[in-house]
């Protein structure tokens, strides 16, 4: 009796969610810059935390994914992929609502549906042939949508680089996916452990950038908070302060120019290991 009550409460916030989406959506704008501006002040304890998942992913995250790829047939894969990011639809469905962008929260409502009915689940990826392509948003946008600061720079253990404001997000995207919120929990813990394998197989091709790289900590912390200021401002990032700070050409006395877009190149690897990922998507394809 517990369980059912507490059930029938949960549409509830959902509810409220739209009813403010409502209100929203006449004022969606792109977030102030500062948002993204995001410091480092805690990377002694950082870096501690980095150890560690560099070591937990080197000797257990990349075996296991190493395993599944060879182990599972791609087509497989690629299905297992598709029901997993299918499963997080309505997260991302109610934060294009609550960020006011109405046609996404239209599209993305309309790719769950075709996909959770004739794409059998979301094992096919029908959507995607009828213009409607895999977008994604969590509450860690969305609240950069709203003004709210990055805050400093974290990494966390297990999971990996995320700032304050995105780790924050995390937990509040749990409460606006109902299919996974209903789960039995072995189901839901099994779908967490699967939803890791599968995206550190897809970053496997980056181990050598990572491994190579002279400060692999801060390779990847400005990496992470570069690709997230990318899907924050939908792939056209404004100039940074950053970007202006540079040294005088000699000879000249004149500023070079700096890049008006920071290139993405990472994003958070959300169960088994940190690890980076391609510019415009949070999940690479398992076509192999």
């Amino acid at each position: 009796m517990t369980v059912c009550a507490r059930r029938s409460l949960r549409p509830r916030p959902l509810t409220a969610v739209f009813a403010v989406a409502a209100l929203l959506a006449g004022c969606a704008s792109a977030p102030p810059d500062y948002v993204t501006q995001t410091k480092d002040p805690w990377e002694g304890f950082n870096r501690k935390i980095y150890a560690f998942n560099d070591a937990l992913d080197k000797n257990l995250a990349r075996p296991v994914a190493n395993t599944y790829l060879r182990a599972v047939p791609a087509p497989t894969r690629n299905g297992i992929h598709n029901v997993i990011e299918n499963l997080g639809e309505p997260s991302t469905i109610v934060n294009d609502a609550l960020q006011g962008k109405v046609g996404y929260t239209f599209k993305d409502l309309g790719r769950f549906i075709i996909n959770s009915t004739v794409g059998l689940l979301g094992w096919f990826d029908v959507a995607q042939h009828v213009g409607l392509p895999v977008h994604d948003e969590d509450l860690g946008e969305t609240l950069a949508h709203w003004g709210v600061s990055s805050g400093p720079y974290l990494v966390i253990p297990i999971i990996g680089p995320s700032t304050v404001r995105d780790a924050g997000g995390r937990v509040g995207d749990l409460y606006t996916d109902p299919p996974k919120e209903n789960l039995p929990p072995r189901y839901r813990n099994a779908e967490l452990l699967m939803d890791g394998i599968d995206t550190r197989a897809g970053l496997m091709g980056l181990n050598g950038a990572i491994d190579s790289a002279y400060d692999p900590y801060t390779f990847m912390r400005d990496g992470y908070l570069q690709n997230r200021r990318y899907h924050i401002y939908e792939g056209n990032p404004p100039p940074s302060e950053s970007d202006y700070e540079l040294p005088p050409d000699e000879g000249t006395g004149e500023v070079p120019q700096a890049a008006t877009q920071a290139a993405p190149a990472a994003a958070t690897t959300p169960a088994l290991a940190p690890t980076m990922a391609p510019p415009a998507a949070t999940k690479p394809s398992l076509q192999n």
